[in-house]
């Protein structure tokens, strides 16, 4: 009988291994939940440190011997941005004839935090005829591509725009497009093959 009914030595030892091995799983667990925030955190941490180029000021409107768009970007992130490529590609806004102007361009020199470039699009009278009293309106799409250094992450902006042409004499400003608007220029860059790929 004495075999059959356990000590309260057994007991104990036994209760003691069940909660050493509960309390072993659940602190298992909280490291692994542990590390699981900490990465998610580290992760929202860098992309929150990343370099951003955005908008300085409405893109400047010239008109003078061609139509000039100057577009000035400062890098609102923490980390600087380099190697800076971007691809213009301005065409008319009824998007039936190929683009007047699909060009790239390449910054040698970093952006810092805070730091401004300026982008800038010269075309020729030929291309867009400012002497007329009224022009149509033109797209304007931006696409940029930079790199993170202290991460080394790739990052890609593209900005859509509409330059509203020439009303009455007088050159109208450069405006953000709308939804519907930016559908239409996905579905034309399809029709004419156009890629924006640097």
């Amino acid at each position: 009988m004495a075999s059959q009914s356990m000590s309260f030595g057994d007991k104990f030892t036994k209760w003691s291994s069940i909660i050493a091995t509960v309390g072993t799983c659940i602190l298992a667990l909280t490291a692994t939940i542990t590390v699981t925030v900490t990465l998610n955190a580290w992760k929202i941490d860098r992309e929150s440190s990343r370099p951003y180029l955005s908008l300085r000021e409405s893109p400047q409107v010239e008109l003078k011997s061609g139509l000039r768009l100057e577009f000035k970007f400062s890098n609102v992130g923490i980390h600087p941005a380099v190697n800076l490529a971007s691809r213009t590609i301005v065409f008319a806004e009824k998007l039936q004839d190929k683009p007047i102007h699909n060009e790239p361009n390449y910054l040698v020199n970093e952006i810092p935090q805070d730091m401004s470039s300026s982008l800038v699009i010269a075309l020729d009278p030929y291309e867009v005829d400012i002497s007329e009293p009224d022009v149509n309106p033109y797209y304007i799409v931006l696409h940029l591509e930079y790199v993170d250094p202290i991460i080394n992450q790739q990052y890609q902006q593209t900005l859509y725009y509409r330059w509203s042409g020439i009303k009455g004499g007088e050159g109208q400003p450069v405006v953000h497009v709308e939804v519907r608007e930016k559908e239409s220029i996905i579905n034309y860059f399809a029709a004419q093959s156009i890629n924006m790929d640097l």
